[in-house]
């Protein structure tokens, strides 16, 4: 079986130990039960009406049983044959429990593994993997489908358990009569072959769930974000009819899963009844078997049966759970295959500048960029302009590496980028996007990311350099105070100042605004351009934006058009020339 495979080949210690505990407790039961012989024999002996007939043979089990007693020096009396029974079985327990506990410490493990596996996979994969990703299935692989998946491994785990159990009562069984062991084995294996129909909907209705949720999550995901826009213009009322076809589609698949997993479990009891009737029936009618015998035999017979039932109830959940599993592992293959390739290199720095040099791009067929050529220089401000899709994010991902050019190349202080440690290089940049992230925690959070390495030191210096320091220390709580949900309770103005910190904490040497000021009001543009004009000197500033305030404060102003760049000058330069 796939999922077996898949387990027993990334978590083989620990499967090993749980098949070899199940084992050692199935053998301790066993020889508990096989010590039941003897006291069916002499609660029998005394029952009239029920002793066994004189022509009857003693079974090989019963032999054994006897050898091994006497060779114990025990007498087969109750006295002496209890307390052994309780003993095995208390054994067995412990032996069950700690087999359970290894199965969830591996359940919980599996979990984290998935987890950190589809994570790492996506932060190595490139970037153009990311713009076909939907942050929804995402978001539900690591929350929804880590956890099935892992639960999956514990149904597993069962079904190998309940199968041990299985062959270990045929074992016992098969020493006292040979015949209807090899019947009731039959049987068994027919029931299950005959109730596997219901298994597979339970299948079927599993990968459904997988699909639906995933969709119906992806969706909300989406509607969420923009609750803002729909509540302020009155359209929450759409979000329902967007959601209502995945939501009536994952509770069918839901309802089918229910009747199958019940249908299953309602059907295997009358079937076990019907078969040790029969079995009954067979034995003392026909077959004359003792009566100790019989009692045992029932006992065994009702165990195979119910830990084969057990087993196909624990079937049908690994495989409705394994589809989460395979979503998961498909999510991590794609990242995998689109992973990025980390340029090795010298050591890069900004003493210099950066240089795009005859740069050709080409994205989906169609030309962003051709021929383009312009300079950075090492602690100026540079604007570049243009018009929405002439292509300013592109040069910005080429300068950070996201985008490699089908022809020209990137220069760091005279070194094409792909002969630098584009790891290093990155480490250096500072990025501020046009829609700013923020985490729905407080502002220190917010600039450091979380970085145990960063001091309260290090976020003020950037917050004073990003001209945030005084309204933050006017929060309530200060640098600890919650920025709410994606910083719904700063202005836009003041989230970009803490987003313009946030590149800065780590001492950027480059800092990148992409249109951040695009959305902002002209005061908070100018606080904006403000901290900006403050960092000249001290950082290498590429600012991205069509916005007229910025030809005050730039030191080269550059416009992409049909692909090309070309340089206009600077209101800062013909002012610096006036005078």
């Amino acid at each position: 079986m796939r999922v077996l495979r898949y387990f027993a080949s990334r978590y083989r210690a620990q499967s090993l130990l749980v098949l070899f505990c199940i084992l050692l407790g199935g053998l301790l039961e066993g020889l508990g039960l096989s010590a039941l012989l003897p006291i069916f024999a002499l609660v029998f002996k005394e029952t009239p009406g029920l002793s066994a007939p004189e022509s009857s043979e003693t079974s090989a089990l019963g032999e054994a049983v006897d050898k091994a007693l006497e060779t114990l020096g025990l007498e087969p009396t109750l006295l002496a044959l209890l307390p052994i029974i309780a003993t095995l079985f208390w054994l067995k327990a412990g032996v069950i429990l700690f087999a359970k506990r290894q199965i969830g410490y591996t359940v919980a493990r599996i979990a984290t593994d998935l987890r950190l596996e589809l994570l790492q996979a996506l932060m190595a994969a490139r970037w153009s993997h990311f713009t076909r990703l939907r942050t929804g299935s995402a978001a539900n692989a690591l929350a929804t489908e880590a956890q099935r998946a892992s639960t999956s491994y514990e149904h597993m785990a069962q079904v190998c358990g309940h199968l041990i159990e299985c062959l270990l009562y045929l074992g016992l069984a098969f020493t006292i009569s040979i015949p209807i062991t090899i019947g009731a084995a039959a049987t068994a294996l027919a029931t299950l072959g005959g109730l596997n129909a219901l298994v597979r909907m339970s299948g079927k209705a599993g990968s459904k769930q997988t699909k639906y949720l995933k969709s119906l999550l992806t969706r909300v995901t989406d509607n969420l974000q923009s609750v803002k826009l729909l509540k302020a213009t009155g359209r929450e009322s759409l979000v329902e009819p967007l959601l209502e076809g995945d939501t009536a589609q994952l509770n069918t698949a839901l309802r089918r899963r229910v009747f199958s997993r019940e249908a299953l479990r309602s059907m295997q009891e009358p079937i076990l009844v019907t078969c040790l009737c029969i079995m009954v029936f067979v034995l003392v009618q026909i077959l004359g078997t003792p009566w100790a015998e019989v009692g045992l035999l029932v006992i065994l017979f009702g165990r195979v049966n119910g830990s084969s039932n057990k087993m196909q109830r624990r079937y049908q959940q690994t495989i409705t759970e394994a589809s989460a599993l395979w979503s998961m592992r498909d999510m991590i293959d794609a990242a995998n295959f689109d992973a990025e390739t980390m340029t090795t290199g010298a050591s890069p720095s900004l003493e210099q500048g950066v240089d795009l040099r005859n740069i050709r791009v080409e994205l989906d067929g169609a030309v962003v960029l051709d021929n383009l050529s312009f300079s950075i220089p090492a602690g100026k401000i540079t604007a570049l302009a243009g018009a929405s899709g002439a292509g300013k994010t592109t040069t910005a991902d080429l300068i950070t590496g996201l985008v490699r050019p089908d022809a020209g190349e990137v220069y760091i202080d005279g070194v094409p980028l792909a002969e630098l440690d584009l790891r290093e290089w990155r480490q250096l940049i500072g990025y501020v996007p046009q829609e700013t992230l923020m985490l729905h925690d407080s502002v220190s959070k917010n600039v450091s990311l979380g970085d145990p390495n960063l001091t309260p030191e290090d976020i003020e210096r950037a917050l004073r350099d990003a001209g945030a320091w005084e309204f933050v220390s006017e929060l309530p709580g200060g640098v600890d105070c919650s920025v709410g949900e994606r910083g719904m309770r700063l202005s836009g103005g003041q989230r970009q100042r803490i987003a313009i910190a946030r590149a800065l904490v780590h001492g950027a040497k480059l800092l990148i605004l992409d249109e951040a000021t695009t959305a902002l009001d002209p005061k908070s543009e100018a606080f904006v351009w403000a901290a900006i004009e403050a960092l000249r000197g001290r950082a290498t500033v590429l600012a991205i934006s069509h916005q007229p305030a910025l030809t005050g404060v730039a030191d080269r102003i550059y416009r992409i058009i049909d692909g090309k760049c070309t340089e206009i000058e600077a209101s800062r330069c013909s002012d610096r020339a006036a005078s």
